[in-house]
């Protein structure tokens, strides 16, 4: 199942030590100039300035990493969320599988974009460098949509499109089987298309069982949320439902053959018949 993208937002814990400048008092003889000394100026030290230097610029880059982090958090969520819109729309096209199916679908799928959006609100508002950390990670290590969701509609997605594909077949070859019949009673050896016809029916079966198998296999499941056990049971069954979907559609690459043969034999005899009859009208 395809690479996933890690925000890493580096977080410095900045240690602060307290400068005591020293400053010297002018005397003359043994008494102080006090108005002298109420006057007099205390000029920064170079290290009191550049700890203040170092505090702003600490500040200011602390503050452009949480820009960046929740810059990049939110695109990665926007690009999550429409890919999820994108699946919600093709679940809701599907016509051969249960409702019931496409309502778990939905719903895995509906739980995703609205933990989104939720998360997107949070990343925004979060002030907390940490937190922020924690947060952005989530969208990877929380929301597995890559590993479950989108596997798990796409898969469904391929299995209706195999069951159309299937009864589209069936209606050709009900059609080929009177052709058939029709040049069988009129004299025609027809043993070879009869082969392909039944072999036909039999990869057409074949697929319908595997469409469903790939549907039964990743129906009832829901994201882990980060429990391993769920997890591995997760992604055994997608790999099974795929194997399934791989199958079925061989089955209907081999059921495309029969139907070509099929054709082709049809077309031959169509050929022949009309040569033996352009030979009666001729000898008439």
């Amino acid at each position: 199942m395809k690479k996933h993208l890690i925000i890493k937002a580096i977080l410095t814990a900045l240690g602060f030590s307290v400068l005591a400048p020293a400053f010297a008092f002018a005397q003359v003889g043994a008494t102080v100039n006090t108005n002298a000394a109420a006057n007099t100026t205390v000029t920064p030290t170079s290290a009191s300035v550049s700890l203040r230097a170092k505090v702003t610029a600490s500040s200011t880059a602390e503050t452009t990493r949480a820009e960046r982090a929740k810059d990049k958090g939110e695109q990665e969520i926007d690009r999550r969320v429409t890919a999820l819109n994108a699946l919600m729309a093709r679940v809701n096209e599907m016509t051969k599988i249960t409702d019931q199916i496409k309502t778990n679908i939905k719903t895995n799928i509906q739980n995703q974009i609205d933990g989104f959006v939720a998360l997107k609100a949070k990343i925004d508002a979060d002030t907390d460098l940490a937190t922020l950390k924690t947060d952005v990670q989530s969208i990877t290590q929380s929301y597995r949509i890559y590993i479950l969701v989108m596997p798990q509609a796409r898969i469904t997605a391929a299995a209706d499109r195999m069951a159309t594909i299937i009864n589209m077949m069936a209606s050709v070859g009900t059609k080929l089987q009177a052709r058939i019949n029709s040049a069988k009673a009129a004299g025609s050896d027809t043993t070879a298309l009869e082969a392909a016809l039944t072999d036909l029916g039999k990869k057409l079966t074949s697929a319908q069982s595997h469409a469903q198998a790939a549907v039964t296999a990743i129906a009832p499941l829901v994201p882990d949320q980060g429990d391993k056990t769920v997890m591995a049971k997760n992604d055994a069954a997608i790999k099974t439902a795929q194997g399934e979907i791989k199958a079925g559609t061989q089955d209907l690459v081999d059921a495309r053959k029969d139907i070509a043969t099929i054709i082709s034999g049809l077309g031959k005899l169509g050929a022949s018949a009309n040569s033996n009859a352009s030979t009666t009208i001729k000898t008439q």
